[in-house]
C-alpha cells in the first residue's frame, strides 16, 4: 500500500540524514522536517524544504550557509538527481524518468488501494454519526453530519482502521415527549413518509404546548418515558423506530450506511448510567448540593479548579441529562464499563450489509471496546464535549479522554434560507428543506442539465445518470468546505461542470473512461524508459500530482477533513483537463502508450478520491 509520494519520501529521507550528519547537536523531529517540504513546483526544483531556517534558530548560523551544508551532505539517490540550495531554501530535482514509471506501476499494481495504508496494528475506532432525534426528518444540518461522518469513516478504513459506524437514537428525551403528549389528542396519520409525518406533528404540538402552557404535563410524561417497561416507555420505542427506519431510507438514498443502533432505552436499560455515575462518585468528580440553585441535582465541574459553568447530570426529579447519559456511553465505547447489551437485524441495507440494534431480545454481538471514539456534532456541543472528555479523563486518565475526537462542523443554509429543525424552519412556503427534498430537486435539475450530453444513452440509462450526478453535486459541495466554516448551498455551483464542483470531476473521469474505451485493448506493458519521451510539463505535473495520494489521504484522515480530498480531487481534474488539451493522446504515436498509462493512472487515482467522498464514479455522461 502507499507509503507517500515515493519523491517526497526520498527527499525526506535525504534531509534527516544530512541534518544528522551536517547538524547532529540540532534536535529536529522527523514531523518538523516533513512539514518543512512542499511540493509546490518552483523555478528551482520539483520539491522543496524550509528546514534551514529552523536548524538557523538553534545552531545561530544564517539560513544560507545551512542550506548549502545540508546540501553538501547528501548523496545521489533514486529519484532525486539533484538537491540545490537558493536563499536559505532546498530545492530539489527529481529524475523524471525514474519517477514517472515508478509511480505509474505503483497506481497500476495497486488499483483500489491505491493512495490506503495498512498500518503495523489494525486499530478500531468508532464513528458515531448523525445521531438524529427520531422525530424529524432529516434536514440538510442532519445530511452534513451523516456524510462528514461516512466519509470520517471511509477515509479511516482506507488507512487500515476496523471502522464500527454507530448511530445513538435519543428516543426518551424533551421531543418525544412533545410527541406523545400530542398523539393524546390526535393520532390520525396522514399517509405522508412518517418521519415527515412526525416532524410536522412536533411542531404544531410544540406550539400547543406552549400556548397551553402545558410543559408540567410534558414534564410528567418525559419521566413517565424513563421508568423502564412503563406504557410511555414502549409507546416511544415504537414510534422512533418506525421514524427511524424512515429516516434510513433517506440515508440508503444517499448510500450512507451503519453497523449498529445503540437505543437510549437501552442503556438506561443496562444500567450504564448507574455504573458511570458509582465510578464518577468514587472518583469524587460529581457533588450533591443540599441547598441552592442545583439542591437535589447531581452535578459535576468541567475542571478540577472549579472554573466554567456548573453541567448537571441528574435532575431534581431524578431524570438524567443527556450529558450523563453520554458519559456512560462512551465509557463503553471505549471500554470502561462492560455490558451485556443484546443485538437483532434491524434493516437489511442496499451494501448488503445489515444494521443491528440494541434490544431486549437478542444475541450478544462484538461492537465497542474501541481504541478512539469519533463524534461528529454541531460546533455548538463544544462545551458539553468538553465535560464529557474530563468526565473521561477523570476515570481512566488522559489516555482515555484523548481517544475521543469531536468533529465539529457549522451551519449549512440553502441560499433561500436558513434550518432549524426545532421551530420549522426546515419548511419552506413552497416545499419542505429535507435531506429527501434536496436530493429530489436535484435530481431534476440534473437530470435537465445532462439531456443533451450522450444522446446514444437511453432514458433509463440518462436518469440513473442523473441520480449520480445528483449525489456528486450534494456531497462535494457539502464536503469541500472546512468542516468548522459554514456552508451556502448554491444549486448553479453545486451543478457546475465546467469547475470546483463534484460534477466536474465525475465529468473528467467520464473523459478518461472515454479515452481508454477508445484505445481497445493495449499491451500495458511498463518497461523501462518508456517514459524517457514524454516532453510536456502538463505530463509530468500530473504525475507528480498522482504520486501525492497516500500522503493526501494520510493528511485528511490525520486532521478529519474530508475538503482536503475534494481539493486533491479538484486538482487532479484539472491536472487532467491541462494534460487532455495538450496531449493528443490517441493519436500520438510512440507517445501512445505512456499518456495511455498516465490517463489509467489518473482515472484510477480519481475514482479512490471519489469513493472516500461517498461518490460513485461512472465512466458515462
Amino acid at each position: 500500500m502507499s507509503e507517500s509520494d515515493l519523491g517526497r519520501g526520498e527527499f525526506l529521507e535525504w534531509l534527516k540524514e544530512s541534518i544528522k550528519s551536517a547538524y547532529p547537536g540540532a534536535k529536529i523531529s522527523d514531523d518538523e522536517i516533513s512539514f518543512s517540504i512542499s511540493s509546490k513546483k518552483s523555478q528551482y526544483g520539483d520539491l522543496g524544504s524550509s528546514i534551514a531556517f529552523r536548524i538557523s534558530g538553534i545552531m545561530h548560523a544564517a539560513p544560507k550557509e545551512v542550506a548549502e551544508k545540508l546540501a553538501e551532505n547528501a548523496h545521489k539517490g533514486r529519484f532525486i538527481s539533484k538537491l540545490i540550495p537558493v536563499n536559505g531554501y532546498i530545492n530539489a530535482l527529481l529524475d523524471r524518468k525514474e519517477y514517472c514509471a515508478a509511480v505509474i506501476s505503483r497506481v497500476v499494481e495497486e488499483k483500489e488501494g491505491y493512495g490506503s495504508f495498512r498500518p503495523e496494528r489494525r486499530e478500531k475506532v468508532i464513528v458515531e454519526f448523525p445521531s438524529v432525534n427520531p422525530n424529524k426528518p432529516w434536514h440538510i444540518g442532519h445530511l452534513r453530519n451523516a456524510l462528514l461522518g461516512d466519509s470520517i469513516s471511509r477515509l479511516h478504513e482506507f488507512c487500515g482502521y476496523s471502522v464500527e459506524r454507530e448511530d445513538y437514537i435519543e428516543e426518551l428525551g424533551l421531543q418525544m415527549a412533545v410527541i406523545l403528549w400530542g398523539l393524546k389528542h390526535e393520532s390520525k396519520e396522514t399517509g405522508k413518509k412518517y418521519d415527515q409525518f412526525l416532524g410536522e406533528l412536533y411542531v404544531r404540538f410544540n406550539k400547543e404546548m406552549e400556548e397551553k402552557k402545558a410543559q408540567g404535563e410534558v414534564n410528567a410524561l418525559l419521566k413517565e418515558m424513563e421508568t423502564t417497561g412503563s406504557k410511555e416507555w414502549e409507546t416511544a420505542r415504537e414510534l422512533a423506530e418506525r421514524c427511524v427506519r424512515a429516516q434510513y431510507e433517506t440515508a440508503f438514498a444517499y448510500g450512507v450506511y451503519h453497523d449498529v443502533l445503540i437505543w437510549e432505552s437501552d442503556v438506561l436499560r443496562a444500567r450504564l448510567l448507574e455504573k458511570a455515575l458509582a465510578m464518577l462518585e468514587e472518583k469524587g468528580v460529581t457533588e450533591k448540593p443540599e441547598d441552592g440553585e442545583f439542591r437535589d441535582c447531581i452535578i459535576i465541574r468541567p475542571r478540577r479548579d472549579g472554573s466554567g459553568p456548573v453541567k448537571v447530570l441528574i435532575r431534581s426529579n431524578g431524570a438524567p441529562t443527556y450529558v450523563a447519559k453520554d458519559i456512560a456511553f462512551h465509557m463503553w465505547k471505549l471500554g470502561i464499563i462492560k455490558s451485556e447489551f443484546l443485538y437483532k437485524e434491524f434493516v437489511e441495507q442496499p451494501n448488503s450489509k445489515y444494521a443491528y440494534t440494541t434490544a431486549e431480545l437478542g444475541k450478544p454481538m462484538d461492537f465497542a471496546g474501541a481504541d478512539s471514539a469519533i463524534n461528529v456534532i454541531g460546533s455548538a456541543q463544544k462545551y458539553p464535549q468538553e465535560i464529557l472528555k474530563n468526565a473521561i479523563a477523570e476515570i481512566g486518565g488522559a489516555s482515555f479522554s484523548d481517544k475521543i475526537r469531536h468533529l465539529a462542523y457549522g451551519e449549512i443554509e440553502l441560499a433561500e434560507g436558513s434550518l432549524s429543525g426545532r421551530t420549522g424552519g426546515w419548511m419552506g412556503a413552497d416545499r419542505n428543506y429535507t435531506a429527501d427534498d434536496l436530493l429530489s430537486e436535484m435530481r431534476k435539475k440534473a437530470t435537465e442539465t445532462i439531456k443533451d450530453f450522450d444522446e446514444s444513452a437511453g432514458n433509463a440509462e440518462k436518469e440513473k445518470i442523473a441520480g449520480k450526478v445528483a449525489l456528486s453535486a450534494i456531497k462535494f459541495e457539502f464536503l469541500k468546505v472546512d468542516p468548522e466554516k459554514k456552508v451556502i448551498f448554491d444549486w448553479l455551483r453545486a451543478l457546475n461542470f465546467d469547475s470546483n464542483s463534484g460534477p466536474y470531476c465525475m465529468y473528467t473521469y467520464a473523459r478518461a473512461s472515454r479515452i481508454l474505451e477508445r484505445a481497445g485493448s493495449l499491451h500495458l506493458e511498463i518497461k523501462k524508459g518508456i517514459f524517457e519521451k514524454l516532453e510536456l510539463e502538463e505530463e509530468f505535473d500530473i504525475i507528480k500530482l498522482i504520486s501525492q495520494a497516500g500522503d493526501t489521504v494520510k493528511r485528511a484522515q490525520r486532521e478529519m477533513r474530508p475538503n482536503v480530498i475534494a481539493d486533491y480531487a479538484l486538482d487532479l481534474s484539472i491536472a487532467f483537463s491541462r494534460f487532455y488539451e495538450k496531449a493528443n493522446v490517441l493519436n500520438s504515436g510512440e507517445l501512445m502508450l505512456p499518456r495511455i498509462l498516465i490517463v489509467i493512472a489518473f482515472r484510477q487515482t480519481l475514482y479512490n478520491m471519489l469513493w472516500l467522498l461517498g461518490i460513485e464514479a461512472i465512466g458515462r455522461m
